[in-house]
């Protein structure tokens, strides 16, 4: 790392220093939010379609119908888990929008600082 002219050394590191802890923080932080997202992500997609499974196989023994009330709210239990699969993918992209935008902002602030 160089240093030009103008530059203070101790703010250079500063700069290093307030990297670090930060950055560990972030890691942790990304860790348990991936596994977060991963465990949402199972939930949204399994609850539906076992819920769909277990209320039809309850509706067909009670009406006698064979497996109709399974078979009907399994496909309605699929659907609502792609339903929130797309929900989940297109908040997702909404989130890193959002931090690049953030990102963005944060250079051309420290741009015009310098």
């Amino acid at each position: 790392m160089s240093l030009s002219k103008h530059e203070n050394p101790g703010n250079a590191i500063k700069g290093i220093e307030s990297k670090g802890p930060e950055r560990q923080a972030q890691n942790v932080t990304g860790g348990m939010g991936l596994l977060a997202e991963v465990s949402t992500l199972a939930w949204n997609l399994v609850i539906p379609i076992v819920g769909g499974v277990m209320l039809g196989h309850y509706l067909d023994n009670r009406n006698n119908s064979g497996v109709t009330w399974s078979l009907s709210l399994l496909v309605l239990g699929v659907i609502i888990a792609f339903s929130n699969l797309y929900n989940l993918y297109i908040e997702q992209g909404q989130k890193k929008i959002e931090k690049k935008q953030i990102t963005n902002e944060d250079e051309k602030a420290h741009a015009q600082e310098e």
